[in-house]
């Protein structure tokens, strides 16, 4: 079964990925880019939500709250400083960002769930939908998260087929699909594990790890950020996690651009 391996520097980037494509969870403590980046998202949040983003759900209404929060999303696609903030932390973790490819900065925003499901992601792969089985997730809370509002992993399913919807999800139609694909059976979620990590924290694993928003009842708003990375040599050498029941049509090489040159990932050629 997987395991969490809590790291205190880097780690080199070939060991890192044997790790991940293996299952493990990895944790970056106290990055100090990481801990830079945090505080630049976290005054972009105040800017956007006031002086208490955490709260600003029960201010600002269902409506306001989901149009500041996807106007922020999108400006933070775009933000070079940001950006650029978040390749160092790549760097820093010991990522040869030369040679990796990464699709962009989501701002995962999820209020408590009384109030709005947005943001709440179900039990999912996300190579249920990119088919891209290198895929490595990089994931970090901007403000402090507690059990109540984190993410959970359930390792079981690291070796466990489940069935899905990801035979019916088309990259094509991806505006008229699901956010993502979700399964078709029920989830045994005895192997639950809840990641609490503190903002300056990194979390790094395998897109092919079943993993779910938890449902956030703490009463204030989750704001974390993610990130999805995959090394060309990876891809043209077929390395990375199994596929245990992943089915999507297509591959979604094009969600990926060069971390410094911003050119798209290729299809791998036989």
């Amino acid at each position: 079964m997987a395991s969490i391996q809590v790291m205190t520097g880097p780690l080199d980037d070939a060991q890192r990925r044997e790790a991940v494509f293996a299952g493990d969870l990895l944790v970056f403590k106290d990055v100090s880019p990481l801990r830079r980046f945090s505080q630049l998202v976290g005054g972009l949040l105040r800017e956007a939500f006031g002086g208490s983003p955490e709260q600003a759900q029960f201010d600002l209404g269902t409506a306001e709250f989901a149009a500041r929060a996807s106007d922020l999303g999108r400006r933070l696609r775009r933000h070079s400083d940001a950006l650029r903030s978040f390749r160092e932390v790549l760097r820093h973790v010991g990522m040869d960002v030369d040679q990796a490819y990464w699709d962009w900065l989501h701002l995962r925003v999820q209020p408590h769930t009384d109030f709005i499901e947005a943001g709440t992601l179900g039990h999912h792969r996300d190579t249920w939908s990119s088919n891209v089985y290198a895929q490595t997730n990089w994931w970090t809370p901007v403000l402090p998260i507690t059990r109540e509002r984190t993410i959970a992993f359930y390792p079981a399913y690291w070796s466990r087929p489940l069935a899905n919807t990801s035979v019916g999800w088309d990259l094509e139609r991806v505006r008229e699909m699901p956010l993502v694909p979700s399964p078709s059976e029920p989830v045994d979620v005895g192997s639950e594990v809840r990641i609490v990590i503190e903002p300056g924290d990194l979390l790094c694993f395998s897109g092919a790890h079943l993993h779910a928003s938890v449902p956030n009842t703490s009463g204030a708003t989750r704001f974390s950020v993610e990130v999805r990375t995959v090394t060309t040599a990876d891809v043209q050498r077929g390395h990375g996690a199994p596929n245990l029941d992943g089915r999507a049509p297509r591959t979604a090489w094009r969600w990926f651009r060069s971390i410094t040159s911003n050119a798209t990932l290729a299809e791998p050629r036989p």
